[in-house]
Order: structure tokens, then sequence, then C-alpha cells
């Protein structure tokens, strides 16, 4: 059997090799989770996570030893807060104040979350998968001139992908100075300049007197309180024909996760019952597991809704 390496390398995905070889040399054990993830790769979905690998790259090439330490570190974590959610049937946290009286934001933790999650973005299948519907079915819709707004835009990685394959008009808005500070820093890592950076709260409305043409929510939801209210608020901003991008992972413990969806239906019927008409729909289970076996086994199943305004 090929090993994670050479299955990625003998095509033509040079950093997502690089990406491989480091971390099977500093983590071997996890090259047989590696290779069952890329196993059964085609042309087109090779083609995007390099396209991805190729942006996280610029961002790890630096520190790549300490990036892996840091995914080895996500992954410990988030089997401790898998074995929670097994023994409990719910995240640990329910409240954005939990989370925070937790220490997790103030704590070396975050900054180990923040950088090793990069990793997953094409170690994991479900998170490239998500990727690459949103280049393909919703980048490709944007008309030139489009004005595009993603409300917390964390590792910068779809605002990247925005500029290359849709607009230049570009907004990011975050409610931390922190996480704006990232997303900043990762996007001039990866060449991209121009974008509007704000600190500015979504229920606050617009900034100024426009809409957008595009709205993108990646992996927002869960991480508040109130998600439909948020949801209506994303909505508000948006201008007549406009479209939105939501994702959001359902049965995925994690430390600073506190609203859970059951299943992608679930989720789906929540985003419909506040005020979004689905046009697209998509759930992408973790690495190694078909949709069906993932709801028997109530492991994570990203989910994506790509829709229009009611």
């Amino acid at each position: 059997m090929p090993t994670a390496v050479e299955s990625v390398a003998a095509q033509d995905a040079p950093s997502l090799a690089k990406i491989i070889s480091h971390v099977v040399d500093l983590w071997p054990e996890h090259e047989k989770f590696l290779t069952g993830s890329l196993a059964g790769l085609d042309s087109r979905a090779l083609r995007g996570t390099e396209e991805i690998a190729g942006l996280v790259w610029k961002l790890v090439e630096p520190e790549m030893a300490d990036v892996v330490a840091s995914y080895r570190w996500v992954c410990r974590r988030l089997l401790d807060e898998e074995l929670y959610f097994r023994r409990h049937g719910c995240y640990r946290y329910a409240s954005v104040r939990e989370v925070e009286e937790s220490g997790f934001y103030d704590s070396e933790d975050i900054h180990h979350y923040h950088r090793g999650l990069l990793l997953s973005q094409v170690l994991w299948r479900n998170h490239a998968d998500v990727s690459q519907v949103y280049v393909r079915d919703f980048l490709s819709r944007c008309a030139a001139g489009s004005r595009l707004l993603e409300v917390g835009p964390g590792h910068g990685l779809f605002l990247a992908l925005a500029a290359r394959h849709a607009t230049q008009a570009l907004t990011g808005w975050d409610i931390s100075p922190g996480s704006l500070h990232y997303t900043r820093r990762n996007l001039a890592e990866m060449g991209v300049h121009g974008v509007d950076l704000a600190l500015h709260n979504i229920q606050d409305g617009v900034l100024g007197n426009d809409g957008f043409d595009r709205v993108v929510a990646s992996e927002l939801l869960e991480h508040v309180d109130d998600p439909g209210e948020v949801l209506r608020s994303l909505t508000g901003v948006m201008r007549p024909g406009a479209e939105i991008f939501i994702n959001v992972p359902v049965n995925s413990p994690a430390p600073d996760h506190i609203r859970l969806w059951n299943t992608p239906d679930d989720f789906f019927g929540f985003v419909s019952s506040n005020g979004i008409i689905p046009t697209k729909t998509y759930a992408f289970p973790m690495s190694g597991y078909s949709e069906q076996r993932a709801l028997d086994a109530r492991v994570t199943i990203s989910c994506v809704v790509i829709g229009e305004v009611k």
C-alpha cells in the first residue's frame, strides 16, 4: 500500500506532499490516518486540495515543526472533547461566557488551536471538501465587481480564495481584535492585500450604506449563543439577489463549540427557518466515514448551505 506522501507525490500536488512529509516525519503514527484521508482522490479533488495546500504552506513553512506540534495538540484536545461528548451527549460548554470562564481564549491553547487547525484544512477530508465547493459552486457564481463579506474570517483562506477566483472587493468583520490581527497577518503572508478588515459585530447591521452580493459564514454559527439571531443578521446585510455560503460542523465537539446540531437535516432545517432558501446543500463526513456511518456513530459531518434570502 502506498504511503500518504507517495499517494500524492506521484501526482501534481507538491505543496500537499511537503505538508504531509513533514507531518509524517514528526508524527509517524499519523500516517495511517493521512493515507486513508487521501485515498480515492480524483484529479479534480486533488487539484482543489493542492490549491489550499499552497496557501497553507505559505503560512506554515517558516515554523513547520511548531505547527505540527500544534496540530498534534489539536488532535489530542479534540479527542478529549469527543470523550466528553460520548459520556454526556452534549458539548462541554453551552455559552460563550462558559468558554471565556474556562480560560481557553486567554491561554496558550488558543495559539495552538489556530495554528494546528491550519493543517486540518488540507489533511481532513471534510475540511478540504468544504473549501472546494466554496470555490466551485459559490465563488464561480460571483460576478466581476461583486462585494463579498466574510464574518469571522479566521485563518483568511476563504478571503484569499475569493481574491483569486471571484473579486477584489473583499471585506472581513470580526468582534475580536486578536482574531482580526491573525487574519490580517495571514492575508499578507499569502500575498493578499486591499481587504477591508473591520472590528464589527454583524448584529449591529451594515457598516456604511451598502449591502453585499456574497456573504460567507464558515464555522461561525456553532460558536455563538444565538445562531438564529446571527443568521438573521447576516441576511440583513445582503443585497437583493445576493447569495450566502454557510458552513457548520454537526456532532463536532471542540473547546469553543457551544451550539450542537445532531444531523445535517437538523442544520438545514434551522437555516430554512431563519430566512434562507437553500439552493444547494452538502454533507461531508470526517475522514474515513460514509455519511450514514458518520450519522450512526455521531461523528463530525461538515454541512454547507448555499442559499438566498427568502
